[in-house]
């Protein structure tokens, strides 16, 4: 299986080593941090030792972590994941976008295409996401790659010392297909 998907503008591809001063510097984002509970500051090693496991967990085929790289500059702008529960055989998107990058339509695309993915190549019969309900843009995303609103999951994550709720989306296999 191939791990380079490709898009219009984006390619989605394996990290490596090197990638973790990028990760560093879009990661290291106080916005960033409140609504992904990320550390902040971000340091190095943070990205490092999450780069470091990410082989092991391609190979038993439990999450693919991919960076989002603009085809045009070639530059990382951000990463999308989908972990894999295969007792249930569906999957989990996670994704960000380096701060700079927002409201140019990057996510969505990337998310589109971590879809097809899931669907097409790893055969899942779910895919599903979380957001922060108060990150609308993060929704927005979601809503437009034809994820349905499942519900709201109240005070659900303990983010920075403030307990937030969670919007849950889904699609099903049956659904992407129609």
């Amino acid at each position: 299986m191939s791990l380079k998907l490709e898009t219009e503008r984006l390619n989605l591809q394996p990290f490596n080593k090197e990638d973790a001063s990028r990760m560093k510097e879009l990661a290291n984002n106080q916005e960033l941090a409140t609504i992904l509970g990320l550390p902040h500051p971000y340091e190095l090693e943070h990205a490092e030792e999450w780069i470091a496991i990410q082989p092991e967990q391609i190979q038993k085929g439990l999450e693919y972590p991919l960076t989002i790289v603009t085809k045009k500059e070639n530059k990382i702008i951000g990463t999308i994941t989908i972990r894999i529960d295969k007792n249930n055989n569906k999957g989990e998107l996670g994704y960000w976008m380096g701060r700079e990058y927002w409201g140019n339509g990057f996510a969505t695309e990337a998310v589109n295409k971590m879809i097809e993915f899931g669907f097409n190549q790893l055969n899942l019969n779910k895919v599903w996401a979380s957001a922060i309900s108060r990150n609308k843009a993060s929704t927005i995303v979601l809503e437009k790659a034809d994820l349905q609103k499942e519900g709201t999951l109240k005070q659900n994550k303990l983010l920075h010392g403030e307990y937030e709720d969670v919007d849950i989306y889904g699609i099903l296999k049956e659904e992407y297909n129609r």
